[in-house]
């Protein structure tokens, strides 16, 4: 079972945003599923890793279309953005001091950010997007 399930709740509407979603739940359960079954630190390192890439890219592509349709809460939107990567960098951080243990509280950070972020702020931005396109 995974740790965070997709489903058609967190649909903002637009394919590009909907689909870096989904790629980023897998990450997070695979994090997740590391973390609780076999806490291997140089595993959980890579996989984090990886998640903090995603995520950069996502970030950039949904910052690319605030820009290009002027949207109203960009800098609240990249606000919100920079603080999690933030998070996420410090707890990297104290992973790589050998605090393994904090994994699945890092797991469970991404998911509950993920799942309020998907629902309140993009979904705010994919409605701007898609009343920018009407």
């Amino acid at each position: 079972m995974n740790f965070f399930e997709w489903n058609q709740q967190l649909s903002v509407g637009n394919p590009q945003i909907d689909a870096d979603h989904q790629t980023l739940i897998g990450l997070v359960n695979e994090f997740g599923d590391t973390a609780a079954k076999h806490p291997d630190a140089t595993q959980l390192e890579r996989i984090l890793q990886k998640l903090i890439e995603y995520t950069s890219t996502h970030f950039e592509r949904e910052e690319t279309l605030m820009r290009e349709i002027g949207y109203a809460k960009t800098r609240e939107h990249l606000n919100q953005h920079a603080k999690l990567l933030a998070r996420v960098h410090d707890l990297q951080k104290e992973m790589q001091l050998g605090r393994i243990s904090i994994a699945i509280e890092t797991a469970e950070l991404l998911r509950f950010w993920l799942t309020s972020h998907i629902m309140l702020s993009d979904r705010d931005l994919a409605e701007a997007i898609h009343s920018r396109a009407a």
